[in-house]
């Protein structure tokens, strides 16, 4: 897909598009500039929808076209709608379940699928992913973990779907209400999305130990975009961009805001243009994460990449003047996995300038833990490699919320 091609389909939609002919000069486009055409973010979308309710003014098709209605999660900021035709489900589902193969799910496994049914694009639209890819779902979605522990015991699933975090309160029911350890269960296969956590190996050991399954970074994706853009292989060194179809990505330089060449070592904000949705394309989309570029791939015999992502605009913060991504904490705290649960909250300032920072983090009830000596080695270890100081409350395990959905981990309440 190169730039030449990207202009005829962009001038096509704008066209269509109020939203993308308000915004886009003519002059670039007659100019075949695509690097100079202007970045989308979601607060546009947000706003222009709020303007022209409820669908906004890039709606680019007839409205008997539209097949279904979602909403991005709204995890981080006020929820978008997204609506789809016919041809973007198809493409959906396409991409979705390649990349659940890609993660080694095969025809023959039953999965048990747990993610919210209410509107986002992580219920239905993934559901049906995973059956395009030949598996068998269990539509338990979240609400009741009691209820679907049963259900697993009944129906003995071979892979379970859900966010990373929810795996933590499904460990702690098994535990308070059926005495029984993770592997009693018995899954081959964990495929896990949404949230950041499953490129830290510790994490992932620890995770894999102890339900005996293999841990899958298996559903990377952005809802407005498309459901599900990547997702690692069985070799578990990264995500690779599946999408590559019928998206194209960017990878834009934080400081100097240009396109950075996608190869080995390129890092910067992941910008992806979707020109082949005919209800709501996004041209030069800010999707807020930062990643780094692996290596080259090859996916569906096409040129492709491999990356990690490093944090998220939104989840970094600047404490006394060094910058700290909440993935680099979730990496600090995955040392210490033979006394920590992994479970953990940062609470930092209101208001800028940050100078406050607290960690919340649950310790293993069954480990006799010398706190004071803890603490100490913790707080040290920390300063270290942070140049920062923070307070650090340890908790008892079952201490902080387990969530269903994706869960949030910076709070900005001191």
């Amino acid at each position: 897909m190169n730039e030449l091609f990207l202009i005829k389909k962009i001038k096509s939609i704008v066209k269509k598009s109020q939203f993308y002919r308000n915004k886009i000069d003519k002059s670039l486009l007659e100019n075949d500039s695509f690097t100079l055409i202007p970045y989308t973010t979601k607060h546009e979308i947000l706003v222009d929808q709020d303007i022209y309710p409820p669908f906004g003014s890039n709606l680019c098709c007839d409205l008997t076209k539209v097949r279904r209605i979602h909403k991005t999660s709204g995890t981080t900021n006020k929820p978008v709608l997204i609506y789809l035709t016919q041809k973007d489900i198809d493409i959906t589902l396409e991409i979705g379940a390649k990349s659940f193969k890609n993660s080694g799910l095969k025809s023959s496994d039953i999965v048990i699928h747990c993610l919210n049914y209410n509107m986002w694009s992580g219920g239905v639209t993934d559901h049906l992913c995973l059956e395009n890819a030949g598996a068998t779902v269990i539509p338990f979605g979240v609400g009741n973990t009691k209820n679907m522990i049963e259900t697993m015991i009944q129906i003995k699933p071979t892979a379970i779907h859900c966010t990373p975090s929810y795996i933590s309160k499904i460990e702690y029911i098994l535990s308070e209400e059926f005495k029984k350890k993770p592997k009693e269960l018995q899954l081959r296969l964990g495929l896990f999305g949404a949230e950041s956590g499953m490129q830290n190996r510790e994490y992932r050991k620890a995770m894999e130990s102890k339900w005996g399954f293999k841990a899958m970074n298996a559903n990377y994706g952005l809802s407005e975009v498309l459901s599900i853009l990547a997702s690692e292989s069985e070799k578990q060194d990264g995500l690779i961009f599946t999408a590559v179809k019928y998206v194209y990505p960017e990878i834009i330089d934080l400081v100097s805001k240009k396109q950075n060449k996608i190869e080995k070592g390129a890092t910067g904000e992941l910008v992806l243009t979707n020109i082949f949705k005919e209800s709501m394309p996004l041209i030069r989309y800010k999707t807020g994460d930062i990643i780094e570029v692996l290596d080259n791939e090859k996916f569906d015999d096409r040129n492709s990449f491999r990356f990690k992502i490093i944090g998220r605009t939104d989840d970094m913060f600047v404490i006394k003047g060094v910058n700290v991504f909440l993935s680099a904490i979730d990496n600090y705290i995955s040392k210490f996995l033979d006394n920590l649960n992994g479970l953990y909250r940062v609470y930092i300032n209101k208001d800028n300038p940050v100078d406050k920072m607290q960690i919340h983090v649950e310790y293993k009830n069954e480990i006799g833990l010398n706190i004071k000596s803890f603490e100490e080695k913790f707080i040290k270890g920390f300063k270290e490699i942070f140049q920062i100081q923070p307070e650090l409350f340890l908790v008892k395990e079952g201490t902080l919320p387990r969530i269903e959905g994706k869960s949030k981990k910076l709070f900005r309440e001191l």
